[in-house]
């Protein structure tokens, strides 16, 4: 209910959820209908810990750290190991320490979550991770762990993994401002800050994680990050995974560490980076090739900082033509009128909606994380931004109209790589030539939460927060 909950004095955490719900059951955590509960961490290690649990749902909560408490001298001066105050995360899952259960079948959904300290939303040794549609900003400014704004850290699958199937999706988060301030304990050095990573999937004992490699497939698509300290998207010591249709821009902001590149794969294997629209920062890496094997690039629009490592055939070099970068506002990336991005992408079956719900072009799809061209569909309830600016569908039937003028890249940038959508069939994508398609999950990008609906409508316990302390 509406309130301004803290930890208790001395607590580790305001909420830590333990209990788990059962298949197609979960435990629902969110606002009584009305109200508007802000999760406020000031000293606390978490603002919501998942200790453990699985079939949990966080869904539509505002947790807000205590960044705007501390300064960066401050920071400098008391941030260590032993201090919640400097390292809280927003939203954190992680394995019970004392009965060894990992967390699993987790669905973190249209929260936001901003000015904690440490880590934005994420997880550690964690199956069947959903983070979807939630707005994470200005996290991981003091911590001494190099955190990032969404992090997917050492997953551990809970049952046989397949490499031709997700079973965690990091989709359609709008994440800007996560940044590190602070030197990362383990190596006295400035790292991370990141607004997504995917992180040390495989080879983890080297990183000082335990267990075997993550074997199922991770899906990152429809993202739009911006103004990050480290990188926009990346994959590192990873394997598996999907970057698909999201949209970075003016990433690796950070003046205190060599910067990242914007979307890229580092010490990878088995890394897809399709369709995604990459606006650099001068002087920038765009993306990367080192250590990396089976690893393709393809279907991207890059503009600004470096020349590209490895370019892909239908890889294009050009202005994408946002409607407003820099406004400060989601929507401000829809792409406008003339956008090489626009009509030129690869279908993927894999994603059909873009960030607003709405459904994209099958024919030729937009690339970036906002379609410009759409079948009409209307944008889903409670999705990022809006239709946007530049959106547009026939006066007469809502078909998509796909652009003529969409391959043409500006005057004077390079377009040597072919733009023309490929007409080969919809489904022959392939990391460097090898014969096994882009995983096929059965469903589009957005979150399956049908089920979680008809039990809740059936009966199923909804957890509120009761508790409260007013601050």
């Amino acid at each position: 209910m509406n309130g301004t909950y803290k930890e208790r004095p001395g607590g580790s955490d305001v909420m830590v959820i333990s209990r788990s719900g059962r298949p197609g059951a979960p435990i629902t955590f969110q606002a009584h209908p009305g109200h508007h509960p802000v999760i406020n961490p000031v000293t606390a290690w978490n603002g919501i810990r998942i200790n453990g649990a699985s079939h949990i749902v966080v869904r539509g909560l505002e947790v807000k750290g205590n960044s705007a408490g501390i300064s960066l001298a401050d920071a400098e001066r008391g941030a260590g190991t032993k201090s919640g105050r400097f390292n809280t995360n927003c939203i954190w899952a992680e394995p019970n320490k004392s009965s060894g259960a990992r967390p699993h079948h987790i669905d973190i959904v249209g929260n936001t979550v901003h000015h904690c300290p440490g880590l934005g939303i994420g997880s550690r040794g964690a199956d069947y991770m959903t983070i979807a549609r939630n707005h994470v900003h200005s996290t991981s400014w003091y911590t001494v762990y190099a955190t990032s704004g969404i992090s997917i850290l050492a997953a551990q699958d809970i049952d046989r993994g397949d490499g031709r199937k997700y079973k965690i999706r990091v989709t359609d988060n709008v994440v800007h401002d996560n940044e590190t301030k602070v030197k990362w304990e383990r190596c006295k050095c400035y790292s991370d800050g990141n607004g997504i990573i995917i992180d040390t999937l495989k080879d983890k004992a080297k990183a000082g994680e335990s267990g075997p490699d993550y074997q199922g497939r991770v899906l990152v698509a429809n993202n739009v990050s911006y103004n990050n300290g480290g990188s926009g998207i990346h994959s590192f010591k990873s394997q598996h995974v999907d970057i698909l249709h999201n949209t970075a821009y003016q990433n690796g902001r950070s003046t205190r560490m060599d910067s990242y590149a914007n979307i890229f794969a580092h010490d990878s294997r088995d890394v897809r980076l399709l369709n995604n629209v990459s606006y650099g920062r001068p002087g920038q890496a765009t993306n990367s090739k080192s250590r990396n094997v089976d690893v393709t690039y393809d279907y991207n629009v890059y503009y600004g900082g470096r020349a590209p490592e490895v370019k892909g055939p239908h890889d294009i070099v050009a202005d994408p033509r946002f409607v407003a970068a820099g406004s400060g506002t989601g929507t401000g990336f829809a792409l406008g009128e003339g956008s090489p991005a626009v009509g030129s992408g690869k279908h993927l079956p894999e994603v059909t909606t873009d960030i607003t719900g709405a459904r994209r072009d099958a024919g030729a799809p937009d690339r970036g994380a906002y379609a410009f061209t759409t079948d009409g569909t209307a944008p889903s309830t409670g999705s990022p931004g809006a239709s946007g600016p530049g959106r547009r569908t026939s006066e007469s039937d809502g078909s998509a109209q796909p652009d003529a003028e969409a391959a043409a890249g500006s005057e004077g940038q390079d377009t040597s790589s072919s733009s023309e959508p490929d007409s080969g069939a919809a489904n022959d994508v392939r990391a460097d030539g090898a014969s096994e398609p882009l995983a096929n999950t059965g469903s589009n990008v957005a979150l399956p939460l049908g089920l979680a609906a008809a039990a809740l409508a059936l009966g199923g316990a909804i957890i509120f927060l009761l508790r409260r302390k007013r601050s």
